[in-house]
């Protein structure tokens, strides 16, 4: 399936798809040859600082909940990752705390208790924006989209 099909069927599903991107509310899914992933903005789940999962979160998880349903047949993998404020031991302990937190919805208030759920945390580790800008100022900009949560399904 492509990410132009891939678009589609998740609209099928419920998500509000914004274009053929794979962007859905608050939500990226990309797939490849081995896996398909599912990109959670953190500032829709969590509170800065936090791993305590937001009133507002519940459409954006119900929809990676319906992908994961639909396309999980074996491990799911859910990966946390903050900004690169305060220490790696600290962002490592918060990231991982983020990424149980999804999968204890999922579990709890979605019923996906069949599905075998792996959860890491790697802080501030693989960031996908700069967290400074070139002049070495903060970017609250790229910081921002570092704070994520990553779901990967394997094929």
């Amino acid at each position: 399936m492509k990410i132009l099909d891939l678009v589609f069927h998740v609209e099928s599903m419920g998500a509000n798809v914004e274009n053929a991107g794979g962007r859905a509310a608050n939500m990226a899914v990309k797939e490849t040859r081995t896996e398909l992933r599912i990109d959670l903005a953190s500032d829709v789940l969590f509170d800065f600082d936090s791993a305590a999962l937001l009133p507002k979160a519940r459409q954006t998880l119900e929809a990676a909940a319906r992908v994961v349903r639909s396309r999980a047949h074996g491990r799911v993998r859910i990966l946390g990752y903050t900004d690169a404020k305060g220490s790696a031991a600290y962002n490592a302990v918060l990231s991982q705390r983020r990424a149980r937190s999804v999968k204890n919805w999922f579990v709890e208030k979605d019923g996906l208790r069949s599905i075998r759920f792996e959860t890491d945390g790697f802080g501030a580790r693989d960031p996908v924006a700069p967290n400074t800008k070139p002049d070495g100022s903060d970017n609250p900009n790229g910081r921002r989209k570092n704070r994520r949560v990553e779901i990967l399904i394997a094929k």
